[in-house]
This record gives structure tokens, sequence and C-alpha cells, in this order.
């Protein structure tokens, strides 16, 4: 009787283990994971661009725009930007020091984009091109910060492209 009393604690055991230190990234593999995560989205977001334009395009010419590219380039650029965020905010590493701070900012401009990205989706078309990104500025200036940290390119294409 013992011995299955001591063979059902065994499970519990387990469970109490503590949790590994998360990996300390050095700047190259930060520097890597950071691209892994971002760049993607930049791709969204240059696909966001052509449709917006697209729209605005036949909107002059006063046809009817069809919106139904841009919301599907605004669910790309939500999904990417979320998946990113989650890519950057892994507690199984560790970023180093003088990058954490920016890369909680790139995380947080990620997630806030996805929800603008949700709600510009739902617009008309003449209200999708005319909408001002909040935020945009800041996001250009989390971005730079977080790639200067990391040792990257200035610029975003540039440090996508050398990937």
């Amino acid at each position: 009787m013992l011995a299955v009393a001591a063979v059902a604690l065994l499970p519990l055991a387990g469970c109490t283990a503590p949790e590994p230190e998360p990996e300390e990234l050095t700047v190259t593999g930060a520097g890597a994971r950071y691209l892994d995560a971002v760049c993607p989205v930049n791709g969204a977001w240059d696909s966001v661009d052509v449709e917006v334009e697209r729209l605005r395009i036949a909107l002059a010419r006063s046809e009817a725009g069809d919106e139904t590219a841009l919301g599907a380039a605004l669910t790309t650029l939500e999904r990417r930007s979320l998946a990113a965020a989650e890519n950057l905010d892994d507690a199984s590493v560790s970023w180093p020091a003088d990058a954490e701070d920016a890369i909680a900012a790139v995380r947080d401009s990620l997630a806030a984009d996805a929800e603008q990205a949700r709600d510009v989706a739902e617009l008309s078309a003449a209200d999708a091109v005319a909408h001002e990104w909040e935020g945009a500025e800041r996001i250009a200036a989390t971005s730079a910060k977080a790639r200067a940290s990391l040792g990257l390119p200035d610029d975003p294409e540039v440090a996508c492209e050398a990937r």
C-alpha cells in the first residue's frame, strides 16, 4: 500500500520543478530573432500600402473600390503583428539589457497595430483610405531604437534583406 502512495505522488513532484532560466540572447542572436519577428510584419505593411493606394486611385476616378483585398491585407497585418508581438514576448529568452526597453516598446506597438488593423478592416473604402494610422511616428521611432540597440542597419528594408 505504501508503494502505491509513493507512486501516486511522483507526478506531483514533477509539477513543482522550477522553471528553467531564460536563454540569454547575444546581440547577434537577438538581432536575428528580432528580424525574424518583424520582417514579415514589414511585408504585410507593404501589401496594406499597395491596397490603400489602389483604393485611393479607384475613389479618385469615382469608381467603386474593392475593399476585399485591403481587408485581406489588414487581416494579414493583424495576424503577423500579433505573432511578432508574441515572439518578442517569449519568456524563454532574455534580451540584451541595452535592448530590453526598445523590444518592449516594439512589442507594445505591434499589439496596438494589430488592434488598429482589425478596426480599419471594418471601415468603408473611403474611410480606410482617409484613415491616418495612430502612432505612426512612435512606431518608427521605437523600431529605429530597437534596431540601433541590436546593431542592425538603420533602414528596416536593408535590415530585413540582410537577414
